[in-house]
């Protein structure tokens, strides 16, 4: 019986060998046959024998996918012949393992849940000051949610978000084009309404959650003291304020980073399919917003690996052994690999692979510009980070940093400090890619240099403590926290009600216009800078998009102008607005010039349009 069971493992491992080299062929024809072959069998499966978006551009991105499964089945190939026994041991285990996931994920979603509870049971102090936390966060953000809509806010709206789903989920003309958040926004611009509160839902959920996010990541890492204290600087932080307010898909990119190492420190620690599964849908929900997404999970990953160099001293609950563990780890990468390219995949066959990534925005620097610019963002960078934020506080944080990373073998509860990953994975990454660091890319950063400095000014609060009264010791902390958000939270209230008083000129504008509007034909010239806003507000009060397009006839044009133009190379002025990016003065009789609004940074015209020329342009008096 044996020497029968023996027979038929070897032929269906032959058979199995076959069937992994038939494939490794499959994929070896569009990695070797060239463009033209690939053209042609294209052509010859195609209903009408033309395949129109298969370009050369496409070609090559096809080449370099199949490339990876053909050196990948090769590699298993070779293992099937040269070790058969070890090989095909290894796959009956993992295909037992694979049968046996769903009641596994079943237990492990269980014990998560348990897991869950457990946490917040023996942490239920902190639940009242994280719920204060998180309620003044969510209060502040909610001041001033309706906040003027800003340029790239309204690009994104009308863009992709007013137009069709198929649409957002291909096209990529630009990297405003944060394709989850994207689909978010859209969904709720065709079911919900498009107000700036609604549209702004997404990021400001996301930003609310990343304020227990970082109380979590905190007390997982170094204490609940240090996660409350993170938590509610997060929570009256200005620039994490902004971008919860903000219709972009950053707040997405912040909560995912520390949500990816809540989880990981949790695999770490035990095995749990369930958590895995999390960790999986959470990196690809990161990189399916922004693909720079790859900067906090790569630093993760680096992060894990460290871990494992250490496993002989610090074993891995539940894996048995490293090799289970990395077993884990590296399925876990191939299926975020798989799911985030097919979840790219209609932008990758509609706008192409040098969308992605060759747009101008994502292109290396040059070599001589590179370390400038670098210097250059990292003041931006201070800035933003200090903006509002009192003196003492930054100041803390800075030193926090620097103790939270010299002590971290006596701060911290784990063994590999998440700085030094950060460290190893994006120096050389920025070495290599030379990117344009603005300080919103690297949003994913503020939360963990917010976490780390809390960490060591908690580590020193903590040995000034040891010498007070011991009736003061349990108090003195709590304290200082309170003192220390509530210094943090003063300057806010004040910037958010400065914000709150703000009007849109660009929505005045759209008002003007309505005000004024009999049933004349609209043009509507403004100058690239200014035009997604009134876009925007023009849609959201019911005005057509054609009001925008100078090559169709019109009886009366409005003109917005920016005189000021802040940000800009130079203050527009009328002139330039009508013959730049409108028909031209001709198009107008200069006689009947109106102003309709007037401040320093907008100027709204209104003329009746020069009817003799309309005539001889358009061959119709509109």
């Amino acid at each position: 019986m044996r020497q029968k069971s023996y027979k038929k493992d070897r032929r269906n491992g032959r058979g199995f060998s076959v069937c992994i080299l038939i494939l490794a062929l499959i994929c070896l024809i569009p990695v070797a046959s060239g463009y033209e072959f690939t053209l042609s069998a294209g052509e010859f499966l195609a209903r009408d024998g033309t395949v129109e978006s298969f370009t050369p551009e496409v070609y090559s991105w096809l080449r370099a996918v199949f490339s990876v499964p053909f050196l990948i089945l090769t590699g298993l190939f070779i293992a099937s012949v040269c070790v058969p026994e070890r090989f095909f041991r290894f796959w009956r285990e993992q295909w037992r393992s694979f049968k046996g996931f769903p009641s596994a994920l079943k237990s492990d979603t269980g014990t998560f849940f348990s897991a869950v509870r457990q946490f917040f049971r023996e942490n239920r102090k902190d639940i009242p000051p994280l719920l204060i936390l998180f309620l003044s966060g969510m209060a502040i953000r909610l001041w001033i949610i309706n906040r003027p809509i800003t340029h790239d806010e309204a690009y994104t709206i009308t863009t992709w978000g007013s137009g069709s789903l198929k649409y957002a989920i291909s096209d990529y003309q630009l990297p405003n084009n944060h394709v989850f958040h994207t689909i978010l926004v859209n969904l709720i611009y065709h079911t919900l309404g498009k107000t700036p509160a609604l549209l702004r839902l997404p990021a400001l959920i996301n930003g609310l959650l990343l304020i227990p996010a970082v109380y979590i990541l905190g007390k997982q890492i170094y204490n609940s003291a240090t996660g409350l204290l993170a938590a509610g600087i997060t929570a009256f932080s200005s620039f994490l304020i902004d971008y919860s307010v903000w219709a972009r898909g950053y707040s997405i990119l912040a909560f995912c980073s520390v949500l990816i190492f809540i989880e990981g420190t949790i695999v770490q620690k035990q095995k749990n399919r369930f958590v895995w599964s999390l960790l999986i849908l959470t990196a690809v929900t990161g990189f399916y917003t922004l693909p720079i997404m790859l900067y906090p999970f790569g630093a993760f990953c680096v992060w894990f690996l460290l871990r494992a160099l250490f496993y002989r001293k610090f074993p891995l609950s539940g894996y048995g052994s490293l090799v289970n563990a990395l077993k884990y780890f590296i399925a876990a990468g191939i299926v975020i690999v798989i799911l985030t390219g097919l979840c790219y995949l209609p932008i990758l066959q509609n706008s192409g692979i040098h969308a992605l990534f060759g747009n101008v925005f994502v292109r290396p620097l040059p070599l001589a510009d590179f370390k400038p610019t670098l210097i250059s963002r990292a003041i931006d960078f201070f800035h933003a980070f200090t903006d509002t934020m009192p003196t003492i506080i930054w100041i803390g944080l800075f030193l926090g940093n620097i103790l939270a990373w010299v002590f971290h073998r006596k701060i911290s509860r784990i063994l590999i400090p998440l700085q030094a990953a950060f460290l190893l994975w994006l120096l050389p990454v920025w070495a290599i890619q030379r990117p344009n660091l603005w300080p919103r890319t690297l949003i994913f950063l503020w939360p963990f240099l917010i976490l780390w400095g809390s960490a060591g000014v908690i580590w020193i609060v903590e040995k000034i403590c040891a010498f007070l009264p011991s009736r003061l010791q349990t108090r003195f902390i709590p304290l200082f926290i309170i003192i220390a958000v509530v210094v943090t939270a003063v300057p806010q209230f004040g910037r958010t009600a400065e914000i709150a008083k703000k009007s849109s000129p660009h929505e005045t504008a759209i008002l003007r216009i309505l005000e004024n509007r009999d049933a004349e034909k609209i043009l509507f010239v403004v100058a690239p800078e200014d035009d997604a806003p009134l876009w925007y507000y023009a849609d959201r009060y019911g005005l057509p998009k054609s009001i925008f397009d100078k090559n169709i006839p019109f009886s009366t044009v409005y003109v917005y102008i920016n005189p000021k133009n802040e940000g800009f190379e130079e203050p527009r002025t009328l002139e330039e607005i009508i013959n730049r990016y409108g028909p031209g003065e001709s198009f107008l009789d200069r006689s009947t010039e109106k102003v309709l609004m007037a401040s320093e940074n907008a100027i709204l015209y209104r003329f009746t349009a020069n009817e003799r020329v309309i005539r001889k342009t358009f061959g119709e008096t509109p």
